[in-house]
């Protein structure tokens, strides 16, 4: 029972009448929706900056990390949470919320999850056309309904007031587009923003690779990702297969190669910036990172800016190691995760540029997002008995209890 319980604890449930237990279930209710606030404040706070500095990708890998959950609840709880809660910009100033007045009710217990989520949604629907005021308006109205009205009369009250500020909806495409369109622009950091239109036999042709590709992950997996996430993921592996294959019009007969220029200081340190395929500038930890894929041939400079080694013989893994490291791992190796060898990345235990050694035994496979974290994060990985073996940042176990993978089916060991 909640502190606030205006019941006499020392009674037991069954001694309540149905009137004391209906109230008692309502203030334990107010009490759980003022505890999910107060997790929302949380996750608010570690999404300005803390997130990175743990060495995650996103804050919803790190919240489904934390707390061993679903995909879509995770999704769900950091997109409320950033909502109703300000943030901070770079230099400390805090940036309101969307939904100042839905944080405040929540923060009370006044409404539920639910009712956050229904007035936040109808909030993001209004157009940016609309004035400030009249959407501070319709906040206003939504949360003072949502204090004593469901959630489906909330969510129509919400249409309603959207109605009423976009009479006309949405514009409609009057010009035909191309029957196949790929558009690009590229940054000065190399990255890369598309968009296009394919005809319905070439879009059903692309589902039926992106879809498989794109499902979500079990729940027991702290890979965290929204529908955007898991598709662009799954565009770069058909990508990666494609590059692998022999007939690849970059040539390759395994991956497609990039060339990585940096001083072997900085690679070692992981410090300064490198350069991509000559031309794009990236960081030093990134490029630790990508110098541990087998497939990536590093161009190390020595202190003068000579080239000191263009890759190195015995770094490559070759496909009969791959092979054998699908076989003992059976895929990523990192506790919980469920991906499958071919999408997966040779990962040197010791580091490679720090002396670690090319075989079977200083190799573990990791999946792009676990690779990335086993390097910018507290997770540790070692070999015992010639298997991978995980330990957590302490944050996450107090006492870095060491973990394995038990989703993949797992050779027999020697007695």
């Amino acid at each position: 029972m909640s502190e606030n319980s205006s019941l006499v604890p020392q009674r037991e449930l069954w001694q309540l009448a149905a009137r004391e237990k209906a109230t008692l279930l309502r203030e334990e209710m107010m009490s759980l929706w003022q505890q999910e606030s107060q997790v929302c404040q949380v996750i608010a706070e570690l999404d300005n900056g803390g997130t990175r500095e743990l060495g995650y990708p996103s804050t919803a890998a790190l919240v489904a990390e934390v707390a061993r959950t679903s995909s879509a609840a995770v999704r769900k709880l950091v997109a409320r949470a950033l909502a109703i809660n300000p943030s901070r910009g770079i230099d400390g100033t805090e940036i309101p919320a969307a939904a100042p007045l839905t944080g405040e009710a929540a923060a009370e217990g006044a409404i539920s999850p639910l009712h956050v989520d229904g007035i936040v949604s109808a909030l993001q629907a209004i157009p940016d056309t609309v004035p400030v005021e009249e959407r501070e308006k319709t906040e206003k109205t939504l949360v003072d309904l949502a204090r004593n009205a469901t959630t489906a009369e909330v969510a129509a009250a919400g249409q309603r007031l959207r109605d009423t500020l976009d009479p006309d909806g949405a514009e409609p495409r009057d010009t035909p587009e191309p029957k196949r369109a790929f558009r690009y622009r590229q940054g000065k950091d190399g990255s890369i923003k598309f968009d296009g239109y394919l005809d319905p036999v070439s879009g059903a042709k692309t589902l039926a690779l992106l879809e498989p590709l794109a499902l979500p992950h079990k729940e027991d997996n702290p890979l965290v990702r929204g529908k955007a996430e898991r598709y662009g993921d799954a565009f770069m592996e058909i990508v990666n297969l494609a590059a692998s294959h022999p007939d690849a019009p970059n040539h390759s007969s395994t991956r497609g190669d990039i060339v990585i220029t940096i001083p072997l200081e900085l690679l070692q340190k992981g410090l300064g910036h490198a350069c991509l395929d000559l031309v794009t500038g990236i960081t030093a930890s990134e490029a630790r990172i990508l110098a541990c894929d087998c497939k990536i041939i590093p161009a190390i400079l020595g202190t003068d800016g000579q080239p000191l080694e263009y890759g190195r013989a015995k770094r490559i893994v070759t496909e009969g190691l791959r092979l054998m490291l699908a076989i003992r791992d059976g895929g990523c190796a990192f506790p919980g995760c469920n991906r499958k060898p071919r999408h997966c990345d040779a990962h040197h235990v010791r580091e490679w540029w720090n002396g670690g050694t090319t075989d079977l035994g200083n190799l573990v496979l990791l999946c792009g997002h676990h690779h990335r974290l086993s390097h910018n994060s507290d997770w540790k990985v070692r070999m015992i008995n010639g298997m991978p073996e995980f330990t957590p940042p302490e944050f996450l176990d107090p006492w870095r209890r060491p973990r394995t993978n038990t989703l993949h089916t797992a050779q027999p060991r020697a007695a």
